[in-house]
């Protein structure tokens, strides 16, 4: 007696597994297409407690900036992304003037390119530019590239860092988020 194994069912099973794993797919970028967002509660981190001296006597300090948004950004004087993003801070922080938003540019000074305050005055920077110090560069963590931007909320925790060049939008999104706190 010569009999065939049913292959059928298990034809049947696998299309089935198939088509129910590509409709997953599909359900999982149409909501991302369409914007779906996730209500994943996220802990945000405490951003570094940072004293930096900035001249005689001065300094600044994170605890200055309680009960604002924060903006801390990571820059070089001699890195084209670098010079791309001030723009984008800047008109940021234009357009945000009647709100608690402050933007604190870090920039490190390449050796022979121009000064941080030539990058401020060439870009007409209306935010403070400083040279870091090595505590504030491993209290946020230490640095793989430039610019690096820290969004800090009003009670001075870290809710997002992106590194590389950040459109507007994306910040926006952020400080509305921080705002309706």
């Amino acid at each position: 007696m010569n009999t065939k194994p049913n292959t059928g069912m298990s034809r049947l099973a696998v299309s089935l597994a198939v088509g129910l794993v590509l409709l997953l797919v599909v359900i999982l970028l149409l909501s991302r297409a369409l914007g779906a967002t996730n209500d994943v509660v996220r802990m945000a981190t405490p951003a570094p407690s940072f004293a930096l001296k900035i001249g005689l006597g001065q300094t600044i300090k994170l605890a200055d900036f309680k009960g604002k948004a924060l903006i801390v950004c990571f820059l070089a004087t001699a890195d084209n992304p670098s010079q791309k993003q001030l723009p984008v801070l800047n008109d940021l922080l234009k357009e945000y003037t009647e709100t608690n938003l402050a933007v604190l540019g870090l920039v490190f000074e390449q050796p022979g390119s121009q000064t941080i305050k030539a990058l401020a005055d060439g870009a007409g920077v209306g935010f403070p530019l400083y040279p870091p110090d090595y505590d504030i560069i491993q209290g946020f963590g230490g640095l793989t590239a430039v610019p690096t931007l820290f969004i800090i909320d009003k009670n001075q925790n870290i809710i997002r860092k992106y590194v590389g060049v950040t459109d507007a939008n994306i910040l926006e999104a952020d400080i509305r988020a921080i705002f309706k706190q």
